[in-house]
């Protein structure tokens, strides 16, 4: 039985080199060192990157349990009976993993353009939220 996390890792890696793996999954090599080396557990990000690439539960992935089929009913996300939360954080995300792209890149006009929309963002965000309280 995976005890640990990396011990949870290495099954899902199997007979790839963990780094390569890391590169297929997205997780950059130095965070995956931390993660291998330290056995330190991921970001949420990276944690979904390696459940959308792996297919395997959250669950398992962090604690190691398995939950039985017969009680996924039971879990308060899966009673959702219209799917719009999870479409919502699932755009969250790419639009999260988009920016650290850009980020990361280190273009600096990149990165002014992105600054600057996110500015206008909030002051639209800002004026329309004066508008209804008035």
């Amino acid at each position: 039985m995976a005890q640990t996390f990396k011990d949870r890792l290495k099954l899902l890696i199997q007979d790839e080199k963990p780094y390569a793996w890391a590169r297929k999954v997205g997780i950059e090599k130095g965070l995956f060192q931390y993660y291998w080396q330290k056995e330190k557990i991921p970001t949420y990000l990276n944690l979904i990157k390696i459940q959308n690439y792996t297919g395997c539960s959250l669950d398992w992935l962090l604690t190691g349990k398995i939950v039985q089929f017969g009680k996924i009913s039971d879990l308060p996300l899966v009673k959702e009976t219209k799917a719009v939360n999870d479409r919502l954080n699932l755009q969250r995300i790419k639009a999260l993993e988009e920016v650290n792209k850009i980020y990361l890149a280190r273009n600096t006009s990149d990165i002014k353009v992105l600054e600057l929309f996110l500015d206008k963002i909030k002051v639209s965000a800002s004026t329309k939220g004066d508008k209804s309280e008035k």
